[in-house]
């Protein structure tokens, strides 16, 4: 048997040494957990994502959070329709460098280029352009889905801002309109079917449902499902923090769907993301995109997209030709003093 005798000096460490190792160990730690948080990544993971409404308060800290939209010095083609053989409409938006809309668009102002499925020319020529509110003889010229966010990492006073502001985007609108409500969490919940009543859609617009992870583009396919057939004016308003991480179709599927039934998403992003995956969804749709870090303000986005929508022009054009969808629309307007010019693109 071997005995080894107690004894020896202790280590001996300053203790200024050990709260400098523990300071930076949870400098990193922090490090670490600020990346998984306002990453990709930690939007598409479910448990990350649950922990990112607890972290709101370092909202104001966060580099990337700058309130930013697409709404100034803009055309948008929202919409075609045909109205009759060779006659046909264009719904278009035209906003200023400030981002309030023309509520007059002269058609001298006008030019329209326009081919057909195959690529031929179609000898577009502008009958006239009228304000949406003009035509009265539209029962029901504006129809829209309401897409909303309730994942786990939606920040509580975000949901509370739009829940609470949505009616001074609703009463800022003062055509007759119909609207749906689709809430998405894990899966897609249909609050109400398309409606007319407005207060109707006010208290489907609070009605809570629970915090879970995003099924973004599921949510996003059965709002068109809901409009894809309405006349006339239609369209999706987004509300939503990241990315998807729950659903079964895919943003090219949700983009094909939406160009295909004339179906415009504008977009209101809210928290930590990235906004390419918005961007996108508003430019390949023709709808608007805006950025909302500071939800206090909310009333102020919703009321500009509300007079946006208010202000929508319908461009009326024959063709030498009918058809049921163009190939290509190419549109300039003057404004300004400037052209602004769009082209849209219909693929079968």
């Amino acid at each position: 048997m071997v005995e080894v005798a107690p004894g020896g000096e202790r280590l001996k460490i300053p203790v200024w040494k050990y709260l400098l190792f523990l300071f930076l160990a949870l400098l990193l730690m922090l490090g670490i957990l600020w990346y998984l948080l306002s990453s990709n990544y930690g939007a598409q993971n479910s448990f990350l994502e649950s922990l990112r409404r607890y972290l709101s308060f370092l909202s104001t800290y966060h580099p990337k959070l700058q309130p930013e939209d697409d709404f100034s010095t803009a055309l948008r083609i929202h919409g075609f329709e045909r109205e009759d053989a060779r006659k046909f409409n264009l719904f278009v938006s035209v906003t200023d460098k400030d981002g309030s809309p023309l509520k007059v668009v002269n058609p001298n102002d006008v030019k329209i280029k326009v081919t057909g499925s195959t690529g031929q020319e179609m000898n577009a020529v502008i009958v006239r352009t009228r304000p949406l509110h003009m035509y009265s003889e539209w029962a029901a010229p504006i129809s829209f889905a309401s897409v909303m966010d309730y994942s786990g990492s939606m920040f509580t006073q975000d949901l509370s801002a739009i829940e609470n502001n949505y009616s001074e985007l609703i009463n800022q609108i003062s055509l007759p309109l119909s609207a749906a409500v689709v809430k998405f969490n894990s899966r897609v919940n249909d609050i109400l079917d398309l409606s007319a009543d407005r207060q109707e859609i006010l208290a489907a617009i609070q009605k809570r449902v629970k915090l879970e992870n995003t099924a973004l583009f599921d949510g996003m396919d059965r709002g068109v499902e809901k409009v894809q057939s309405r006349p006339h004016l239609r369209f999706i308003i987004l509300t939503t923090d990241g990315n998807d991480n729950a659903s079964s179709n895919s943003l090219d599927s949700v983009i094909k769907r939406c160009q295909t039934h004339n179906v415009p998403v504008f977009v209101f992003g809210f928290g930590w993301l990235d906004v390419n995956t918005l961007r996108n969804l508003s430019e390949s749709t023709d709808g608007y995109y805006s950025y909302v870090p500071d939800s206090s303000k909310l009333d102020e986005w919703f009321k500009k997209l509300g007079q946006i929508i208010n202000n929508v022009q319908v461009i009326e054009f024959s063709t030498n030709a009918d058809m049921n969808q163009p190939g290509t629309v190419e549109l300039s307007v003057e404004s300004g003093g400037q052209t602004l010019k769009r082209v849209r693109v219909w693929t079968p």
